[in-house]
């Protein structure tokens, strides 16, 4: 991330702001920095997971139970994309390492309720938020909350249009079948 000065934030050239190179335009150059950032972010995220000794869908399942304490499984299956079966297994190994309980649903003893039981806010397990933290943090040293609303609504927007231009390329596809 590059070190935004306060003149460059104002719309003056200090000589210290990013410039197009060899006619990149800043879109571009925008989406490279976020390709490195994901690249970044994607290398941090394995390395917190292998030094917890914890795969990528054991981590999205710890971060999903945490925002939704006693959640069901087939809540769990649904946000991850897995088969019943898979959710089992997953849950089987987290609970047989202690990162997670199961408990009967009082209101269905068919079903069972999901918890989390470490802190994913405390060491170690804080090394999986690490990266976000220590970016967000940068970010916000470094621009005004109004640039950076902006920006989020800016990416948001691009990306739900380049989804939408992906699924529409995909719709008029030839079936494969």
């Amino acid at each position: 991330m590059p070190n935004i000065s306060a003149a460059a934030r104002d719309g003056q050239d200090d000589g210290q702001s990013p410039s197009p190179t060899n006619g990149q335009s800043p879109a571009l150059l925008l989406s490279m920095a976020l390709t490195e950032y994901a690249a970044a972010r994607s290398a941090s995220q394995n390395e917190a997971r292998r030094s917890l000794g914890i795969g990528e869908m054991d981590a999205r399942a710890l971060a999903y139970l945490t925002a939704n304490p006693g959640a069901r499984p087939s809540a769990l299956r649904a946000h991850l994309g897995l088969t019943s079966a898979g959710v089992s297994t997953l849950c089987d190994r987290l609970i047989e390492r202690g990162t997670i309980h199961r408990d009967t649903d009082p209101s269905d003893r068919r079903a069972s309720l999901l918890t989390v039981l470490v802190d994913l806010d405390a060491e170690p397990w804080n090394r999986l938020g690490e990266f976000d933290r220590g970016l967000a943090a940068a970010i916000a040293a470094e621009a005004e909350p109004e640039t950076l609303l902006g920006l989020a609504e800016l990416l948001t927007h691009a990306l739900s249009v380049g989804n939408a231009s992906s699924t529409d390329a995909g719709a008029g596809a030839p079936d494969p079948s």
